[in-house]
C-alpha cells in the first residue's frame, strides 16, 4: 500500500484502497462521489482520501453486501451515527 503524505496527513488514493478490499475502483469512485469518504485531495490526477476513511468503506462496504443498505442509506445511518 503506497501511503501519500499530505500536510502532516496520510492519505491513499481511490485505486489504491479498491486493491486494498479487491473490490472495482468504480464502486469506491461512487462512494467517494456520494460524499462518504470525505473530503480528498488530487495528487497526480487521482483522487486520494485520508487512510483514516478505510475503516469507513470498510463498514460501506459490509452495510451494502451483508445488510442490502443502498448509499443514500448507508449516507443516513453515518450521519446518524456520527452525531
Amino acid at each position: 500500500m503506497n501511503l501519500i503524505t499530505i500536510r502532516g496527513r496520510s492519505y491513499i488514493t481511490l485505486t489504491e484502497a479498491a486493491e486494498c478490499y479487491r473490490v472495482q475502483v468504480s464502486w469506491v469512485e461512487e462512494v467517494y462521489e456520494y460524499g462518504l469518504l470525505g473530503a480528498g485531495e488530487t495528487v497526480e490526477e487521482e483522487i486520494a482520501v485520508p487512510t483514516e476513511m478505510l475503516d469507513r468503506l470498510a463498514e460501506i462496504r459490509r452495510l451494502q453486501n451483508q445488510q442490502g443498505v443502498n448509499l443514500a442509506g448507508i449516507a443516513i445511518i453515518l450521519d446518524l451515527l456520527g452525531r
